[in-house]
């Protein structure tokens, strides 16, 4: 649904690149505990948030409302960073106890994760544009070996649907 209202009335191809797992990033051995979204509300959790209209916040937002927790219970949730990296820093950084972000940002600062939950991740391509060479090279090595193992070194992706196409009209 998403996609047909930014797109009326227009056919289009949703590449999968990968699948990305998100979560809390915490020290390591998690001193504060933390394991789920009711816990950023407890007084000595400190956490710092993605800006607004990012995925991320989209999420946390969603997960908050279904759990029935104000925002103005959260200790940082006004203090945003645009990057899963910031947020992975201000943790590595004593800065905050938690925020939400990449499995692949957490490895990269020597973070603990605490799986959330995994998104598919997209690009959205109109069909006039998907015959085009690039894009067909794009599909072809999104599927071969080497990109696999490249996504694998990450930490974080999935790579079980990467190259499928899924038509949306």
């Amino acid at each position: 649904p998403f996609i047909q209202r930014l797109f009326p009335g227009q056919k289009i191809a949703l590449i999968t690149l990968a699948h990305r797992r998100l979560g809390f990033m915490v020290k390591p051995g998690n001193p504060k505990k933390i394991h789920e979204i009711d816990d950023l509300a407890r007084l000595e959790v400190r956490f710092i948030n993605r800006q607004a209209g990012s995925g991320t916040r989209v999420f946390l937002d969603a997960q908050l409302k279904m759990k029935g927790l104000k925002s103005g219970r959260i200790a940082g949730y006004l203090d945003e960073r645009s990057t899963h990296s910031e947020i992975a820093a201000e943790v590595a950084e004593a800065h905050a106890d938690t925020g939400i972000g990449l499995e692949a940002a957490a490895k990269a600062y020597g973070l603990d994760f605490i799986l959330l939950t995994t998104e598919r991740y997209d690009l959205a391509v109109r069909e006039s544009a998907l015959h085009l060479p690039p894009f067909q090279q794009l599909v072809n090595w999104l599927k071969e070996d080497d990109f696999r193992v490249l996504l694998n070194r990450l930490g974080g992706y999935e790579s079980i649907e990467s190259g499928n196409v899924i038509w949306v009209i």
